[in-house]
Order: C-alpha cells, then sequence, then structure tokens
C-alpha cells in the first residue's frame, strides 16, 4: 500500500486481530487515518494448521486516508442466501480535501453470481449514495463487470477500465473507482500484481468536472 502513491487507498478485506491489532495500524505513522468496518468473522479451525490460517478475528473494509476524516457511516446492503459473510455493509466517509468535502465509498459485494448477489447488494447501495450536490467517489469489489456496473449507477462513470481478476492471469474487470460527472478523471490504471488474488487499481482524481479547477488526489 506504500508503494501505491495515493491519498486515499480502499482495502476491500484487511485483518483485525482478536487482540484489536489491525494490518493496516502501521500506516498512522505515514500520515493515513484509518477507518474500518466489520466485514466477516473468521475462526481457526482445528483441521487446518495454523500456519496457513490468520486465525481468529475479522475481515474489515477500510478506507486509509491523508486528508482529514470528518465523518464515517455504515450503508447495509443486505444479505445474500449462502453467502458466507452474512449481512453486509457499505463504508462511507467524508474526508476534507483542502476545504473540500468529497464522500468515499467503499464496497464489497458478494460473489455469488447465481442468486444475482452483486446486482442485489449494488441495487441495495445505490439509494443510499450522496445526492448529486454532493462529490462522492464509489470503490470496490463489485464482482460485476463495468457496463453492468454503470448500468445500475447511472450517471457514473468508470476512472479506470482494464483487467483486475485473476492477478496472475487477468482476464476480467470487477474492480471499480466511479465517479460522477462533478470530477475530472486525470488518470487511471491498473496496477502489477501484489499478493492479493485481484490486481489493484488507481485514479487520479479532481475535484471539478470538464477539467475546471478544484483539488486533485489518487484513490487506489
Amino acid at each position: 500500500m506504500r508503494g501505491f502513491d495515493a491519498d486515499v487507498v480502499v482495502v476491500l478485506e484487511s485483518w483485525r486481530e482478536h487482540d484489536g491489532r489491525c494490518v493496516l495500524d502501521a500506516l498512522t505513522a505515514d500520515g493515513y487515518r484509518i477507518e474500518t468496518l466489520p466485514f466477516r468473522k473468521m475462526y481457526i479451525s482445528s483441521r487446518r494448521a495454523r500456519h496457513e490460517d490468520p486465525g481468529e478475528g475479522l475481515w474489515e473494509i477500510a478506507i486509509c486516508s491523508r486528508f482529514p476524516v470528518v465523518a464515517s457511516r455504515e450503508l447495509p446492503i443486505g444479505t445474500i442466501r449462502a453467502d458466507p459473510a452474512g449481512p453486509r455493509s457499505a463504508l462511507l466517509c467524508t474526508i476534507d480535501v483542502e476545504g473540500v468535502e468529497v464522500d468515499v465509498v467503499a464496497v464489497h459485494v458478494s460473489s455469488r453470481l447465481w442468486s444475482l448477489a452483486p446486482v442485489r447488494h449494488l441495487l441495495a447501495l445505490r439509494p443510499q449514495l450522496p445526492p448529486p450536490e454532493r462529490h462522492v467517489v464509489i470503490a470496490g469489489d463489485c464482482n460485476l463487470w463495468g457496463p453492468a456496473v454503470v448500468a445500475i449507477f447511472k450517471q457514473w462513470r468508470r476512472s479506470v477500465m482494464g483487467p483486475t481478476y485473476p492477478a496472475h492471469r487477468p482476464h476480467s474487470q470487477i474492480d471499480h473507482i466511479l465517479v460522477r460527472n462533478d470530477m475530472t478523471v486525470l488518470a487511471g490504471e491498473v496496477l502489477a500484481e501484489t499478493p492479493s488474488d485481484h490486481r489493484p487499481i488507481r485514479a487520479r482524481l479532481r475535484v471539478g468536472g470538464n477539467g475546471g479547477p478544484g483539488k486533485a488526489g489518487g484513490v487506489g
């Protein structure tokens, strides 16, 4: 994450130990403010060796921001039958970009395609998004291809285009950073492979549409 060179980093599967320690804690020394939302509880299995399992703890959604975080809230998006994560929610953080408020929404939907889970989760998120007068960025693992995602989120566009999954030989883009017309996309790219099974994506955005004046920053 330190190598992503992004002012805001959305992490869809961060790990927190049962004693409260989070793998992202060290980033506070780099100037990041970290907001998290529990995603799924995990327990060690007696049938597996300890070195193969992270143990007991929580998977979390996280937003890490070099800008001040002035507010955060949970956006429930529902439960899908047979989804091991159980009830899911998106995380919304309002950050102060040098005096301009920007809402960053982090979402990780279910991959249960046979039950249309990605579509159902994204449709549940849509009415909870901030109104058009707000500056908003949606970033996350949508488990759904770009054309279908923008069909759900009308008036939004993709800031990055390129395959992200699976990381070792990507053929599909299911990870997206979405913006509305009040944002100018200065650059968007898929980054090199990391230990994740998805490739990270990064967009450089300016608050203000049509290339007009505004504040710029990176989202990964």
